[in-house]
């Protein structure tokens, strides 16, 4: 059997005396370039997650600032209507003052109990009031 590309020991020895350190450098120069682009990839690759987290900061400030708008919006609304429920309730108070003041000289309630009242209470409401209560709902 014979092995036409393999080296006999002999014509190893050739070789091995033959060398150098400058072969072993253009080794190592090829390792350079391929550590140099591996490092430009990391850096490239370090930029754009640098960039995406600048973003989703960013994005999380803005949602965080446009919570914070809604918030002292509904707080201004909440305390617009607690105003407006304080000024119903003096409302109330003031006709509930007036029905008081009423309840002594009203002939509805002074008029025999016949089951009907002697007066229709809507006969003092305009003649649309109805359609006009069931437009408010």
């Amino acid at each position: 059997m014979k092995f036409n590309n393999f080296f006999s020991p002999c014509s190893m020895a050739g070789i091995a005396l033959d060398y150098s350190p400058e072969l072993e450098s253009d080794d190592s120069s090829l390792n350079s370039e391929k550590d140099y682009e591996g490092d430009g990839k990391k850096l490239r690759r370090r930029e754009k997650n640098r960039i995406a987290a600048q973003k989703s900061r960013q994005k999380q400030t803005q949602r965080a600032d446009i919570l914070h708008q809604e918030y002292e919006q509904l707080e201004r609304e909440n305390a617009s209507l607690k105003k407006e429920i304080q000024s119903l309730k003096d409302e109330l108070k003031q006709w509930n003052q007036v029905v008081l003041q009423h309840e002594p000289q009203c002939a509805m309630l002074t008029a025999p109990l016949t089951g009907k009242p002697q007066v229709d209470l809507t006969d003092f409401l305009p003649e649309d009031w109805r359609e006009a209560e069931l437009l408010k709902y």
